[in-house]
């Protein structure tokens, strides 16, 4: 038997193994006043920063339950991500998410249901991504 409240590490290489997981690219990015910067409008330029790649698995949400499930999304597609607990406020701060390619909604952009973040047993997250069109 094993506590629940502690990090699995059996669970954790399992998320981080190469033959298992898939690669996360992952995009910060700062605010920079440029020289038309108005201060009542606020129109800072964001720059993204280099991106920092993760691993975790990743599961493709079939069209016909993002309709008809709990998650309320339409039918573009959304992908299911397993992750360290350790890694949801990278998710939360992100200003870009890619994965194999495609772009995905982040956290902070206050889009509704198009991000859920969940925490799991054994310190794992599972996070739901909108595809952006």
């Amino acid at each position: 038997m094993f506590n629940i409240k502690k990090r699995n590490k059996d669970i954790s290489g399992l998320l981080e193994d190469a033959n298992f997981s898939t690669k996360i690219k992952i995009y910060f990015a700062f605010k920079n006043a440029g020289s038309d910067f108005d201060p009542y409008e606020k129109n800072y330029t964001l720059t993204d920063l280099n991106p920092i790649t993760i691993r975790g698995y990743v599961r493709e949400i079939k069209t016909e339950s993002l309709v008809w499930s709990q998650y309320g999304l339409s039918e573009i597609g959304a992908k299911e991500i397993l992750v360290d607990s350790k890694y949801v406020q990278w998710f939360r701060d992100a200003a870009k998410i890619e994965i194999d390619g495609d772009n995905f909604q982040v956290y902070k952009e206050g889009v509704g249901n198009r991000v859920l973040i969940e925490l799991r047993p054994c310190q794992i997250a599972r996070i739901i991504l909108k595809k952006v069109t």
